[in-house]
């Protein structure tokens, strides 16, 4: 495993999985204006990381993430006025991302890894909004969700206003935001907020062995068109998702993955993908 020294987050990376776990559990992992440049720096240096595969985001102990530190939204207030933490946005974006998500967090939708939300505790508000960003989200079964924002005064933060619908659908959005209700993870699943609930007692192993999954038995390029075919396909007509298709089924049958992947699955071995 290699390690890089943060100060609010924790890093590092095995078995093709770089974990980036959001470390002030004093605080529920409040979300912090250093926290979010620490984040930011570990998510493009693991997109950068050849071992890189899969992205695993978590929380250390008994909470994924709070929301917005108090001090950020204390400041806020006392000015009247947005504050550093609440910026929109200084990241450098990736090269020829779409204008629409060269925007805070709608970034993470260009990293061509996946990138997974191991939601391990309460989920809520800035912390509800992060892991909608993800592309996988998976829950403890003592997970938390609530967006809070309506009993802070705020509004759908950050581009959830056009996600959460797309997720849960409009009803079921309106109700989470408008009544900043909270919801156990069993909801979340029923919502369709998360894809699966594990146990609490394995959850961080359970969650890495998941991640570990995608990054050994699958294809990196295959999960890499398919992330950009489903959020490029939010924007298109269905004519031009099947255009686009055909066009990288002919380009993903020239590739070695391919190949690999017949010759696996006929050699009735683990398969070994090289990402090309």
């Amino acid at each position: 495993m290699t390690a890089v020294s943060y100060q609010e987050i924790l890093y590092g990376v095995k078995d093709g999985v770089a974990t980036i776990t959001l470390n002030r559990p004093e605080r529920l992992n409040a979300w912090t204006e250093l926290m979010e440049q620490e984040f930011n720096q570990a998510v493009l240096t693991a997109n950068a990381d050849q071992q890189v595969r899969v992205i695993l985001l978590t929380g250390a102990g008994r909470g994924f993430c709070a929301g917005a530190d108090m001090s950020l939204l204390s400041a806020a207030a006392e000015a009247g006025t947005t504050v550093s933490g609440h910026r929109r946005s200084d990241v450098d974006f990736p090269e020829g991302a779409p204008a629409d998500t060269r925007k805070r967090y709608s970034w993470l939708l260009t990293i061509p890894k996946p990138i997974v939300a191991a939601i391990n505790g309460a989920a809520v508000g800035l912390g509800f909004v992060i892991p909608l960003y993800c592309d996988l989200r998976i829950a403890s079964s003592t997970a938390k969700f609530c967006t809070i924002f309506a009993k802070r005064g705020l509004i759908a933060e950050y581009g959830m206003a056009w996600l959460l619908p797309r997720m849960v659908g409009l009803s079921n959005a309106m109700e989470l935001l408008m009544t900043a209700k909270m919801i156990d993870a069993g909801e979340a699943q029923r919502l369709g907020l998360v894809s699966r609930v594990l146990p609490e007692e394995n959850f961080a192993a359970d969650a890495q062995a998941f991640a570990v999954e995608l990054a050994q038995t699958l294809s990196p390029r295959s999960l890499r068109v398919m992330k950009r075919q489903i959020y490029q396909g939010l924007r298109q007509s269905i004519g031009e998702s099947i255009d686009d298709a055909y066009d990288e089924m002919l380009a993903s049958i020239a590739c070695d993955d391919f190949k690999e992947g017949v010759r696996h699955f006929l050699e009735k071995r683990a398969p070994v993908f090289k990402g090309n």
